[in-house]
C-alpha cells in the first residue's frame, strides 16, 4: 500500500485527506465520549441521579398506600380485606411484603407485581387462637421462621401456651417443625431473629446473637454481645437488623453503653456485620435522648431525631469523620419516626397522623406537608431507579 501511494501522488492526496477527515471524526467522538462520560460522573457523584423509592404504608383504611417519593403522591392502594394491617416486612427479592394484622393471627402476603393480597399465614383454629409474635421469612420465600403462642379457650378460662419457635413451609401452610430454643430458654420478648441473606443462617438475637444452621437449627456460633466488645467498656446493644440503605447483611445504627469507671451512660454508632462476626464502633458523647436513626444513601452520612417534650431536634452524622456534624431545632412531633429520600436531598418525618413533613437535609427547612388521606400504621420502603 505504502509503494501504491508512493507511485500515485493523486491517490496519496485522497488517502491523506480521508486520513485527516477520519482523524477529525475521532477527535470529535472521543469529545462526544468524554463530555457523556463527564455527565454521567458529575450524576453520579449528585445525590439528585434520579434516584427514588417507593414507600408501602399501612394505614387505619385497612390497606396499604402506595407513596412515590418523586412525584410525592399516592400511586395506588392495596386492598387488605377488612384487615387491619400493621408492620411490614419486604422479602429478599422485593417482590412481596409480608403484612402483619392488628389481632396478631394473620400475615398476609401481597404480591407487588399485581398489588395484591394473594395468600395469608394463619394458624388459628376453633376455640384455639395463635398469635404469631416474631416472623423471619427465608430468602427463598418457601419457608420461614415463627414464634407464636397459643391461646386455648375452656368453659371459664383461657389456658396459655408457649412461646413456640416453628418452622412453617409456606407453600403446603403447614407447620412442618417445633424448634428447640437456644440454651432451652423459650422467650417471647426481647428477641429479634433474621435469615442470612444467602438463608444459610438463621440469626437469633437477645442477650447474645446466636447463629442457627438454616436447614438443621443446630448453633453453628455465638456471638456474646452480653460481654464488654473491648477491656473496660461496659455492656452494648449494637444493631443487628439492616436498614434500607444498609449494605445486605450489615446493620448500622446508635448504641449505648454504660461507662463502668464513670458509671454513665455513653451514646455512639456502630456498624455490625452478622457474617463476618465484626462490629465498627465508636463513641460519639454522653448518651442523648436521639433515636430513630437513618442512614443515608452511600453509607458518607447518617441522620436521627432529639425527642423530648418542647425540644425537637434534626442529628446529622459525618460517618467517615465519626462525629455529630449538625444539630438543627424543629418544630417536631410527639410521636416521630424518620427516613431519608433515595436521592438523599430530603427528610421524611412520619409516623402519627395522616401527614409526611418533607424537610431540606441540606438546610433543615420544612419545605412541605404531604397528606395521606389515613393515620398510618406502619411502612416499608423499596428504592429504586426511574
Amino acid at each position: 500500500m505504502i509503494a501504491f501511494v508512493q507511485r500515485h501522488s493523486f491517490a496519496r492526496t485522497v488517502l491523506d485527506a480521508l486520513a485527516d477527515a477520519a482523524l477529525v471524526a475521532f477527535v470529535a467522538l472521543v469529545d462526544t465520549a468524554l463530555v457523556v462520560l463527564a455527565g454521567a460522573a458529575a450524576a453520579a457523584a449528585s445525590p439528585a441521579s434520579a434516584q427514588t423509592a417507593t414507600w408501602y404504608i399501612s394505614t387505619y383504611a385497612r390497606d396499604i398506600a402506595i407513596w412515590d417519593e418523586a412525584t410525592e403522591r399516592i400511586t395506588g392502594r392495596i386492598d387488605m380485606g377488612g384487615l387491619l394491617p400493621t408492620d411490614i416486612q419486604v422479602n429478599e427479592a422485593r417482590t412481596r411484603l409480608y403484612v402483619e394484622e392488628a389481632s396478631g393471627q394473620r400475615i398476609s402476603v401481597v404480591d407487588l407485581a399485581i398489588r395484591r393480597v394473594v395468600d395469608e399465614i394463619a394458624l388459628s383454629h376453633d376455640s384455639v387462637v395463635v398469635r404469631i409474635d416474631g416472623f423471619a421469612p427465608h430468602p427463598s420465600d418457601r419457608r420461614a421462621a415463627l414464634v407464636v403462642k397459643k391461646y386455648t379457650k375452656r368453659i371459664d378460662r383461657y389456658v396459655v401456651e408457649g412461646p413456640f419457635l416453628l418452622e412453617y413451609d409456606l407453600t403446603t401452610k403447614q407447620v412442618t417443625d417445633t424448634l428447640p430454643w437456644p440454651d432451652d430458654e423459650p422467650r417471647d420478648r426481647g428477641l429479634g431473629f433474621n435469615y442470612s441473606p444467602d438463608g444459610e443462617t438463621l440469626y437469633m438475637s437477645a442477650e447474645d446473637i446466636i447463629a442457627l444452621d438454616a436447614d438443621t437449627f443446630e448453633e453453628v456460633d455465638r456471638w456474646e454481645i452480653s460481654r464488654p466488645l473491648e477491656p473496660g467498656l461496659g455492656q452494648t446493644n449494637p444493631p443487628t437488623f439492616s436498614g434500607t440503605y444498609d449494605e445486605p447483611g450489615v446493620a448500622t445504627g446508635l448504641y449505648r453503653m454504660t461507662d463502668p469507671a464513670q458509671n454513665r451512660s455513653m451514646m455512639g454508632i456502630a456498624q455490625v456485620r452478622l457474617s463476618e462476626k465484626s462490629v465498627d464502633f465508636y463513641m460519639l458523647g454522653p448518651a442523648e435522648p436521639v433515636r430513630f436513626f437513618a442512614l443515608a444513601p452511600g453509607g458518607r452520612k447518617g441522620y436521627a431525631l432529639y425527642s423530648e417534650v418542647g425540644r425537637y431536634e434534626f442529628w446529622e452524622f459525618d460517618l467517615e469523620g465519626r462525629r455529630v456534624a449538625r444539630k438543627q431545632p424543629f418544630a417536631g412531633r410527639p410521636r416521630m419516626g424518620l427516613r431519608v429520600s433515595a436521592d438523599a436531598r430530603k427528610l421524611y418525618v412520619y409516623v402519627a397522623g395522616a401527614t409526611i413533613d418533607v424537610y431540606d437535609a441540606a438546610t433543615f427547612e420544612l419545605l412541605r406537608t404531604v397528606e395521606l388521606g389515613a393515620d398510618m400504621l406502619g411502612s416499608a420502603v423499596i428504592p429504586g431507579t426511574r
